[in-house]
């Protein structure tokens, strides 16, 4: 069976924020490193597709690795997720990690993966 992930302005304008969340998180990473700020566990931003969302989500440094090492993956909190350009993968303690849809979902977040 073959499903068209095609996004509207609606997905575009989702997957526009969860990238800027997940550029968010990556500097609040790296301003923890450089000021010795970053423990075992550490708070993010929720990279829900809400702009208004600024939820914490905390996990350890090796959680956030395994998220960040697919490009196609997300963290959000579990009642955030857009069900239209991403499935929950894995639930974890206090959130889910979701991957985007195949097609145009996952392609912009490949796109857009600053560690690429």
């Amino acid at each position: 069976m073959c499903y068209d992930f095609s996004v509207d302005a609606r997905g575009e304008r989702v997957g526009k924020n969860e990238v800027l969340f997940r550029q968010v998180n990556e500097r609040l990473k790296e301003i923890g490193e450089g000021f010795s700020l970053v423990s075992e566990s550490a708070d993010f931003v929720c990279e829900c597709g809400s702009a208004s969302c600024a939820a914490p989500i905390r996990m350890t440094l090796a959680e956030y690795e395994q998220v960040r090492s697919d490009p196609e993956l997300f963290f959000v909190l579990p009642s955030h997720r857009a069900a239209d350009v991403e499935a929950v993968v894995e639930s974890r303690e206090g959130y889910d990690v979701v991957r985007k849809h195949k097609g145009e979902p996952a392609r912009m977040a490949r796109e857009t993966d600053p560690r690429s």
